[in-house]
């Protein structure tokens, strides 16, 4: 359980890996966080170049799901069908538009889809629409399939009294470009070997929402993140007047409380936050003069 708080103005991008029960010491949580600030890198780069934020979201969250370490995109976790259904999700705080995409199939890259959607009027879709989407733009077939997912379900498939495991790795950011107006994109393959076509929270204002006033990316146990309206409610109260401090405090405190399992990233204009209730949470935060020193 942790909670870091930083203040600046600027151009900024903030990355998560998820929120879930890796410890920080293992191999496998410093290659997480080292793609995390590559990725992060890359984007202020384009970000510093001029390039609009909202291209910049939706550039980082392709090489999310292109690196197979992250559950989303290449590497997703399986429903209990043995079926990756993958989520995604971009909203547009200056515009207050939110898009997104529910249960992909044989997409490797759904963020390509919320970035259309953005510019049309059915802007959340699942099937069949998400495939006729996927055609016209003419996407490619693939399987996000990995040996190391595959694996992990034939395990659960086999065991005797196994319980749905939980796969928080999902992957979300912010940008926020140099007059101040924010971005928040997501992407995920779910939680793993969950009841089939089970949608997270990814998709909703409840795990993914931009404005004006506040961005909230947020990762962990769907449902509860759900039942608590995470996102929308934390940009409200940064909307009423409270600072992002104040805000995800109160939040956090009502998390820790519910004994809830998730965590997540936010940007103001002027300040950014990353808490998680869960043992680790990977994310990073870039300024426009590099990474700022995050406590572990």
């Amino acid at each position: 359980m942790s909670e870091y708080y930083g203040c600046y103005k600027g151009a900024l991008i903030a990355v998560h890996g998820g929120a879930g029960t890796q410890d920080p010491r293992r191999e496998e949580s410093a290659e997480a966080l080292a793609a995390l600030n590559n990725i992060a890198s890359a984007g202020m780069v384009q970000l510093k170049q001029g390039v609009p934020r909202m291209e910049v979201a939706t550039y980082c969250l392709r090489l999310l799901e292109d690196d197979p370490q992250f559950n989303a995109g290449l590497g997703s976790a399986l429903q209990a069908d043995g079926m990756a259904r993958l989520s995604a999700a971009l909203m547009n705080g200056e515009q207050q538009t939110f898009s997104g995409i529910v249960g992909a199939q044989y997409l490797k890259n759904p963020s390509q889809l919320v970035q259309a959607l953005q510019s049309c009027r059915a802007r959340t879709l699942a099937g069949p629409g998400v495939d006729l989407l996927a055609r016209q733009l003419n996407m490619p077939i693939t399987s996000v399939l990995t040996e190391a997912r595959v694996a992990r379900w034939l395990k659960y498939l086999a065991a005797e009294n196994y319980e749905p495991y939980s796969c928080y790795d999902t992957v979300g950011l912010i940008v926020r470009d140099e007059e101040g107006n924010l971005t928040a994109a997501a992407s995920t393959g779910g939680r793993g070997f969950e009841y089939p076509g089970r949608v997270s929270d990814t998709p909703t204002v409840a795990g993914t929402y931009a404005s004006a006033y506040a961005a909230i990316c947020v990762t962990g146990y769907g449902e509860q993140i759900v039942d608590d309206a995470v996102a929308a409610r934390l940009e409200t109260r940064v909307r009423d007047g409270l600072s992002l401090e104040a805000a995800c405090g109160k939040s956090f405190i009502e998390a820790r409380q519910g004994q809830r399992e998730y965590g997540w990233i936010a940007a103001s204009k002027d300040s950014w936050a990353g808490c998680y209730t869960t043992s680790f949470m990977p994310f990073t935060v870039w300024g426009v003069e590099g990474p700022f020193v995050i406590p572990r």
